[in-house]
């Protein structure tokens, strides 16, 4: 099953760009609602660097979302508000009306080193709401000692396919997740 994203989105490698597959997007977006469901009602949801996942929701549920990414021809796939150009090498160059807005944060960075990953936390912070942002991630199984550093995040079970990638990502959360104790089928 491919989404619309999918099958009209390519790759860029030069912005080292890999999608996640249709059925991890399924799994991952359902982790976001989980999520939303656990903070209550009028949550949003910042994506950071994860337009597979994002243009996986439908119209209605991206109301409550915006994407991050340097990539501005995603911007053409949704509405101007939906939208924040992001460059991780600035991480404090946001909007500072959206500051402490977002309740779930969900990061996947173009790069795997910890000087990246350090800005996205940077960027994170500012986003996330006072009381505590739920924090989904995706990253190799060598940053685990990282992730619980800069978001207090525990591996989960479910493993994110992603196709053109040479190696396996694993997935990391702050908050407790029935739907990330899953396996993925995808990869057995």
């Amino acid at each position: 099953m491919r989404s619309t994203f999918h099958s009209k989105t390519d790759e860029n490698g030069d912005l080292n760009q890999y999608w996640y597959s249709a059925k991890t997007c399924q799994v991952l977006c359902a982790a976001v609602k989980e999520s939303m469901s656990l903070k209550g009602g009028g949550v949003r949801v910042a994506f950071l660097s994860t337009p597979s996942l994002f243009f996986s929701l439908d119209e209605e549920e991206r109301k409550q979302c915006i994407l991050f990414d340097f990539d501005r021809s995603l911007s053409l796939g949704t509405c101007s508000s939906q939208f924040e150009f992001y460059d991780y090498n600035n991480p404090n160059n946001l909007d500072a009306t959206l500051h402490g807005k977002f309740d779930v944060i969900v990061i996947d960075p173009p790069f795997i080193s910890q000087s990246v990953w350090v800005n996205y936390a940077t960027t994170a912070a500012l986003l996330g709401v006072k009381d505590g942002a739920h924090i989904i991630c995706t990253t190799v199984e060598q940053n685990e000692g990282l992730m619980k550093r800069l978001f207090n995040s525990k591996v989960m079970n479910f493993q994110p396919s992603i196709p053109k990638l040479i190696y396996q990502y694993n997935t990391y959360a702050n908050f407790q997740s029935a739907t990330l104790s899953t396996i993925n089928p995808e990869l057995e």
